[in-house]
């Protein structure tokens, strides 16, 4: 009892720490990207060790609550309350706080001075103006590819009343990486051009013209995003959208539709607190009432048969009672949490690098290097004996100290600060923003990596390819696509 005090203790003083760091970053320049980005970092990280060791002193009465996570133990490995437990969290305790002053110190020493010497940046003499069309046809594209790419398992679920989730998840499919990016485009592409119609006015020179007529069409796919993803028992990607609508809203609350901001957040919330009845069989069941097909339909090829996984074991009414409960003890709270202690517990060798060097080869096709090095997330899974045909996750500080130690969470926390710093850098550079590329990146940066931050402190380092292609270079690419761009009259400027 005594240890589980002290641990409280210290832990309850780390989180103040944490806390107030977070203010300092925001005191920086009121943006509230960085607490958003502590705020996840800490769900993933800590939120888990607030819970799990009194629950773990009191028999695991936790599912009275609400608590679900226990069948992890039979999938991973089981979990204590002792020395490993113990280290794990402080070694998250220190990646976080390495993390935050890695970046406020490098801020104040070395950015805001910069930022104060500068001449003011000079105005733009270009408008960019959103057109909304485009962007139900982007998102109509790629729910169309995700489709596609998945036919035979989401036919499969419809025809034979199975969970979508379970099937989808479960392929072995080559192309399921395909799908995956569908669904991340087909989100961020209409929650990023909504989130212009949300500000009354924009200092980067980005416009939306016919603003009623704009605003039903972008509402109208992100809505039909949304419930896709839904659909397929998503979450992941809708969040990253809604994470840059709540980032633009927050930080311009004064200047704010809030209208627009409370309708599409108000969705987002219900399709959340509907993910475990949409991941269960009730979607596909009306589904196949309504378009009924051949129940001779070929199962797709599977890592697990259906019976392993237990998400869809619960009657209706069981689902209907978890909603809230599910919602707010999120299994993931657990998953990255407790990969700290499966490698200090079960004594997993340091890699040295491996994460480097998987990285190195992943431009190289499978098909030409079949036997290239393992990830560090399946390094993991296979030296913690996880069971396979299973989904999990692995933190970026276990990651970073399966390569090198508590050296390699150090050094992993501090990149990861630096990233942040350059985005500040890009917010508060001078440079004459005629470049369409960078004048849509000046503004989007900062959102575009925070809406990343709840997949990549989920995976290693490997995480960064996705980080600058998928969450950044690619969506911007992609806006482009939505947007002209119109000379201005530069004498009025």
């Amino acid at each position: 009892m005594i240890t589980l005090i002290l641990y409280y203790i210290v832990l309850l003083f780390s989180t103040f720490l944490i806390a107030r760091n977070a203010y300092k970053m925001w005191a920086i320049n009121h943006d509230f990207t960085l607490p958003i980005i502590t705020f996840f970092m800490y769900y993933f990280t800590l939120a888990g060790a607030l819970i799990f060791p009194l629950d773990a002193y009191y028999g695991f009465k936790g599912e009275a609550i609400g608590l679900h996570y226990l069948h992890i133990f039979d999938r991973l490995f089981k979990v204590a309350f002792d020395g490993d437990y113990i280290l794990s969290v402080f070694y998250y305790v220190l990646f976080i706080l390495t993390f935050q002053y890695t970046y406020l110190i490098t801020i104040r020493k070395y950015i805001l001075p910069f930022r104060n010497n500068q001449v003011i940046t000079p105005k733009s003499s270009y408008e960019l103006i959103l057109n909304p069309l485009i962007v139900l046809l982007i998102t109509i594209f790629f729910i169309g590819v995700s489709v596609f790419v998945l036919r035979d398992e989401i036919f499969y679920a419809i025809s034979h009343e199975k969970s979508i989730y379970i099937i989808t998840r479960g392929t072995t499919s080559k192309y399921y990486t395909i799908h995956q990016l569908a669904n991340e485009f087909c989100v961020i592409v209409p929650f990023i051009a909504f989130s212009f119609t949300l500000v009354k006015s924009n200092r980067f020179n980005i416009k939306v013209e016919n603003q009623r007529y704009a605003v039903v069409l972008l509402l109208f796919a992100c809505t039909l995003a949304a419930v896709y993803i839904a659909i397929l028992g998503n979450r992941r990607e809708t969040l990253s959208g809604i994470v840059i609508c709540i980032l633009v809203g927050i930080n311009q609350y004064r200047n704010l539709y809030y209208k627009r901001f409370a309708f599409i957040f108000l969705m987002v919330l219900t399709l959340f607190l509907a993910n475990d009845f949409l991941r269960s069989t009730v979607i596909p069941r009306q589904l196949h009432l309504m378009f009924p097909s051949s129940s001779e339909t070929k199962a797709p090829p599977m890592k697990a048969t259906e019976e392993f996984f237990t998400s869809d074991k619960n009657t209706a009414a069981d689902k209907g009672k978890q909603v809230l409960w599910s919602f707010l003890w999120s299994n993931e709270l657990f998953y990255a949490h407790f990969s700290m202690y499966g490698i200090l517990h079960n004594h997993v060798p340091i890699t040295y690098g491996s994460s480097f060097l998987n990285l190195a080869t992943s431009v190289v096709p499978r098909a030409v290097y079949p036997d290239r090095p393992l990830d560090i997330y399946n390094y993991y899974a296979q030296s913690v004996k996880a069971a396979k045909g299973q989904i999990y996750t692995i933190h970026h500080a276990a990651a970073w100290y399966l390569n090198f130690g508590v050296l390699g969470l150090l050094i992993g926390a501090a990149v990861l600060a630096m990233v942040f710093v350059f985005s500040f850098y890009i917010s508060v550079a001078s440079f004459k923003m005629d470049n369409f590329f960078f004048m849509l990146l000046k503004y989007l940066l900062p959102f575009l990596l925070c809406a990343q931050i709840v997949t990549f402190i989920t995976a290693g380092p490997e995480g960064y390819k996705s980080l600058v292609l998928e969450g950044v270079l690619i969506p911007v690419l992609l806006l482009m696509l939505c947007f002209k761009k119109v000379k201005i009259n530069t004498q009025n400027l």
